[in-house]
């Protein structure tokens, strides 16, 4: 008992030593089932106003969510390779699809969920609290988490032994 005990207690403070990659971590696994809660629903593959080819496409979303938050975990729990190539893909795979969904605002005509459902959709003064800020907040967050563990495998590699 004492022994599981000592290795619980390693593990959490094994853990608790990689603030970075344990915020990368929540973030590529929170994108599995991120895409399936948002828009499994009537305001998006449900929604009776919407063409098949836009719920195609609101299909491709949900598993592009899916794929890209698995590979991400993939990377940032892969125990062999190059650590900073695991990082790197880790966090990069998962900023691709919030980096599109920004992008995806600059394209002709489109507008976030606040133009068919405003009532779902908080406002801070005249900002509509959409898919756009939520997509550089994620974006802000898992740059913050790269530069963290970045730093801290960084510094491990200039430990004298």
């Amino acid at each position: 008992m004492r022994n599981s005990l000592k290795r619980i207690r390693d593990f959490l403070e094994r853990k608790r030593r990689k603030p970075g990659r344990n915020l990368l971590i929540i973030l590529a696994g929170s994108m599995i089932p991120s895409g399936f809660i948002a828009d499994w629903n009537k305001t998006h593959l449900f929604n009776p106003q919407w063409t098949p080819h836009s719920k195609f496409h609101d299909a491709m979303t949900i598993l592009q969510a899916f794929f890209l938050g698995t590979a991400g975990l993939y990377f940032l729990n892969k125990k062999d390779g190059d650590p900073n190539r695991n990082l790197a893909l880790g966090t990069l795979l998962p900023a691709l699809f919030w980096l599109s969904m920004l992008l995806a605002f600059t394209f002709p005509k489109t507008k976030g969920l606040e133009a068919e459902f405003p009532q779902k959709v908080p406002k801070l003064g005249p900002l509509w609290l959409n898919e756009a800020p939520a997509s550089l907040l994620l974006l802000s967050l898992l740059a913050v988490g790269y530069f963290v563990e970045k730093k801290r495998l960084d510094l491990g590699k200039n430990k004298k032994p």
